[in-house]
Order: structure tokens, then C-alpha cells, then sequence
């Protein structure tokens, strides 16, 4: 039997069989440079961000309290219903964890769901869309691959204040980025 994916929230680590393994946003954090923004607002960004995964994972499971939702959150959650009801996906799953065994890394997906027809992972952004969503899917993707799930679609829907912006995410060479970055990451652990 394959030991289980664990997850400490409090401290953000993923660990398979005791062993630690990064996680998609730390791999690719190589590609990300904040200089000059002062650590309280990227911090209050990360943080509203966070709130915002989590509305719409509530209201994706159907168990949303509106009655508690932080008021500056519910244009963000408005533009994701808008996605869902104008795009027809079907949600399948929400804040999801993967990893994958053999490169040794772990993440948490946004939304699995079918659409268009097909399995689609979706990304979800209530700021700006970094330049590493494209490699950040691709890594969810390709944890989730097999036999059943092979040419998963990807996207990144990006919400705004009671809507929302779709990006395919197509890039061929967004999987081979998130390879080197994890390469770099392992090369840089083992010195």
C-alpha cells in the first residue's frame, strides 16, 4: 500500500513516508523576485489570496456561510460563480493535494473539473497572474497524470471584482521550466 501525502498547514510542509518534499510554489519561488515590496504587503496579499481559495472552495463543496464571509471578499467569490455559471465547468474537485512520487514533489490544486468536454485543472488568481502559473499547472498536471487522466487542459482564471479573465494555459515549455526549477532546487539542497 502507497503511504499517504500528509500536509502540516501550520508550518506549509508536505511529507510522503516522513521523507519532506518542497512544494510546487517553493520550486518555482527561484523564478519570483519581490525586491523592493515591503514583506507586510506581499504578506496581506498572500493572505487575502488565501481567503479567496478558500470562499470558493467552501462554495464549490455547497457549504459556504454568506452569513460569515469577510464583505471584501464576496466580489472575488461573485466573479468565480460568474466563471462557473457562464463557462458550464463541472467542478470535480477543490483545494486539492498532489504529488508526485518519483520527482519527489507535492502541491495543492486549485479545481480539478470537466470542461470543454475533458478533464481541465483551474488555477484560480484574485491578483495579479504571475508569470509561474503556466509551470505551476503544468507540475499539478503532471502529478495527477495517468493512464485514465493524460492530456489534462489547463487554465488560470484570474477574478476580478464581480468577474473574471481566462488564460489556456498552453505553453509546451512550461513543464521542462518547472523541471529545471526543481532540478536547480534539488542541485542547490544537496551542496
Amino acid at each position: 500500500m502507497a503511504e499517504a501525502l500528509q500536509f502540516d498547514a501550520e508550518t506549509h510542509r508536505y511529507t510522503l513516508g516522513g521523507r519532506v518534499l518542497p512544494s510546487v510554489t517553493q520550486i518555482l519561488g527561484l523564478l519570483e523576485r519581490f525586491e523592493g515590496v515591503p514583506p507586510a504587503v506581499l504578506e496581506a496579499a498572500r493572505e487575502f489570496g488565501s481567503h479567496v481559495h478558500m470562499a470558493c472552495d467552501l462554495d464549490n463543496r455547497g457549504v459556504l456561510d454568506e452569513a460569515a464571509l469577510d464583505p471584501a471578499l464576496r466580489p472575488y467569490l461573485e466573479g468565480w460563480r460568474k466563471f462557473r455559471r457562464e463557462s458550464g465547468a463541472e467542478i470535480i474537485d477543490s483545494e486539492f493535494r498532489v504529488c508526485h512520487r518519483a520527482l519527489g514533489y507535492a502541491g495543492t490544486a486549485d479545481v480539478l473539473a470537466k470542461w470543454k468536454g475533458r478533464p481541465a485543472l483551474i488555477d484560480i488568481k484574485s491578483g495579479q497572474v504571475p508569470r509561474t502559473v503556466g509551470p505551476q499547472v503544468a507540475a499539478y498536471a503532471e502529478a495527477l497524470a495517468s493512464p485514465q487522466i493524460r492530456r489534462i487542459a489547463r487554465y488560470c482564471v484570474q477574478l476580478l471584482p464581480n468577474d473574471y479573465r481566462v488564460q489556456a494555459l498552453t505553453d509546451p515549455s512550461d513543464w521542462s521550466i518547472f523541471l529545471s526549477c526543481l532540478n536547480l532546487l534539488k542541485w542547490g539542497l544537496r551542496t
